[in-house]
């Protein structure tokens, strides 16, 4: 019976590949979203948005993986995945993803997913996997949660 084990998964487009999450890991999946930005924020945060009365820093994965791809043009993103976070830490609620796109729910068992053995991966990769004819990033998300916390971006509750 564990053979039939399916995991619910969201495969979310990105410049230049696509990023492979757990269902679990995603409050909410959002169309393009008004960002405010800031001066002094680091390049792979395209600024904060709100979301259900709490401030979001929005992270551009691309930018936060060693500073891969291009950052998405000023004032709004394509797409926006709401993260939940992996694991109890002050200062991060919920943080944002930009994407390329409309991302895809799967379901995937053991046998649809392939690691990609001797790939280099960079500071924001947990691992590269083949999936089918599909190539993703299975993403460090305590990465990126860290990196919210060492620039002080995780935001309060707002009064709305």
């Amino acid at each position: 019976m564990a053979d039939d084990l399916e995991l619910p998964c969201i495969l979310a487009p990105i410049a230049g590949g696509q990023l492979l999450l757990p269902n679990v890991a995603v409050a909410e999946v959002l169309r393009s979203q008004r960002v405010r930005g800031s001066d002094g924020l680091p390049s792979w945060c395209a600024g904060r948005f709100m979301w259900r009365g709490v401030i979001v820093p929005l992270l551009i994965f691309e930018q936060a993986n060693d500073g891969e791809g291009e950052p998405p043009a000023s004032g709004s993103a394509d797409g926006v995945l709401v993260m939940n976070r992996t694991r109890e830490m002050a200062g991060v609620g919920y943080y944002g993803l930009v994407t390329r796109g409309t991302p895809r729910l799967l379901r995937l068992a053991d046998e649809d997913l392939e690691i990609v053995a001797g790939a280099p991966l960079r500071s924001a990769e947990l691992a590269r996997v083949q999936l089918g004819e599909d190539d993703a990033i299975i993403p460090r998300l305590a990465y990126l949660e860290e990196l919210i916390i060492q620039h002080r971006l995780g935001g309060p509750v707002a009064r709305v």
